[in-house]
């Protein structure tokens, strides 16, 4: 099998082409701020990053065989060498304690480690304060990436010490994502309308979802669920009027969702949905996926029957 490139997990972009020569002329920054709506492509390109740098396969600089253990364990969200911090929407002090502390920790003698952080748009002066004393102060083998939907909502301080790069996919891979990730949405939408008209139980409602996407593990099936049942929540109350549309989105399931037949009490959503949170933090942690995921599905349950 022929080795890959960062391109090939978003197509071909100047972010890709920084890196790849980055990489193989071994002169990369210790920080960039990835720029660009499209989250998934600045997270994919964060994992081939960190498959490049750390690729036991037999292949050039700047490439990586996907097929080796330290690749599958990117894939499968079990490295070491990449963690990913924060929330595309809010900031959490939290996420950036456990950045600081992740990014401080040495790596293992030739290794990359690749610190993600999500959100730095919402930085207050405070929090990118404590960042930057981190991305200044490097510990060797460790290369940041921080991650933002709009460049200028980044502090000033923030743009001054980092590398910017807009991420975008080429014309064909959106396609092809695009394609993929609605076909995801509605089908496991679909699994959540079938529980939520009790036309399948409980424990065949999670088998679904872990199942849902057989190419990834356990975990990353368990959040996606999560993430799903977020989306379906939503969805919920767009389909009643409750909440505006979102812009772009429009899911196959969305009209069925407003004659679904459960009471909903709209005061709980929110409490709902910070659990949600929870609960990925949970899956992230190593807790049982299946365990998080039956928990939230009981907790839809009782919302909506008032049980």
């Amino acid at each position: 099998m022929s080795a890959k490139r960062i391109g090939d997990a978003v197509g071909d972009c100047l972010a890709t082409r920084c890196l790849e020569a980055a990489l193989v002329s071994h002169k990369l920054a210790h920080a960039y701020l990835l720029v660009g709506r499209d989250e998934d492509a600045k997270l994919a390109l964060a994992a081939a990053l960190a498959k490049s740098g750390n690729c036991r396969g037999d292949h050039g600089p700047g490439e990586f065989c996907d097929t080796c253990s330290s690749c599958r364990q990117v894939d499968a969200g079990g490295s070491s060498n990449i963690r990913i911090f924060g929330d595309s929407g809010t900031l959490n002090i939290d996420a950036v304690d456990q950045f600081i502390l992740y990014a401080s920790v040495k790596t293992a003698s030739s290794c990359l480690k690749v610190s993600v952080f999500r959100g730095v748009d919402f930085f207050t002066d405070v929090a990118a304060d404590r960042v930057l004393k981190t991305i200044e102060e490097p510990v060797p083998g460790n290369v940041f990436l921080l991650l933002s939907q709009n460049s200028r909502r980044v502090l000033p301080t923030i743009r001054s010490r980092v590398q910017i790069m807009k991420v975008e996919r080429s014309a064909k891979m959106a396609n092809l994502h695009d394609a993929a990730s609605a076909t995801g949405e509605d089908t496991s939408l679909e699994v959540l309308l079938d529980f939520a008209k009790a036309n399948v139980s409980l424990s065949e409602t999670v088998g679904r979802l872990l199942r849902m996407r057989s190419q990834n593990s356990l975990r990353d099936n368990a959040t996606a669920g999560l993430r799903t049942l977020a989306l379906f929540m939503n969805s919920v109350l767009r389909a009643r009027g409750k909440v505006p549309p979102l812009a772009g989105i429009s899911l196959s399931t969305e009209p069925e969702l407003a004659r679904v037949n459960f009471v909903l009490d709209e005061s709980r959503v929110g409490l709902f949905l910070d659990h949600l949170g929870e609960r990925l933090k949970h899956v992230e942690q190593n807790v049982n996926p299946e365990l998080v995921l039956t928990n939230a599905l009981l907790e839809l349950r009782r919302m909506t029957t008032h049980e």
